[in-house]
């Protein structure tokens, strides 16, 4: 479970300075090692990815130079 979305960061990283040349701030859409789509906003990112590729996993990223990280928390968590 953990090897989920490997390819797709390694994408994501090797095209980077590509993308940040032409879309810094944009949304990308990664399937595999496929560059699928650049976006706006991330809504439009992830419905255009599951339109595209169904309910499999994918990567929408935010192009930025620095990665942020960003924290989630889940109702399901037992306390």
């Amino acid at each position: 479970m953990a090897d989920i979305l490997v390819t797709e960061e390694k994408t994501f990283d090797d095209k980077r300075a590509e993308l940040l040349g032409k879309a810094r701030g944009k949304f990308v859409l990664v399937h595999d090692t496929e560059i699928a789509g650049i976006y706006e906003s991330k809504a439009d990112a992830v419905e255009q990815g599951y339109q595209r590729f169904g309910n499999v996993p994918f990567l929408v990223k935010q192009i930025l130079d620095i990665d942020v990280m960003h924290n989630f928390v889940s109702n399901h968590l037992a306390l």
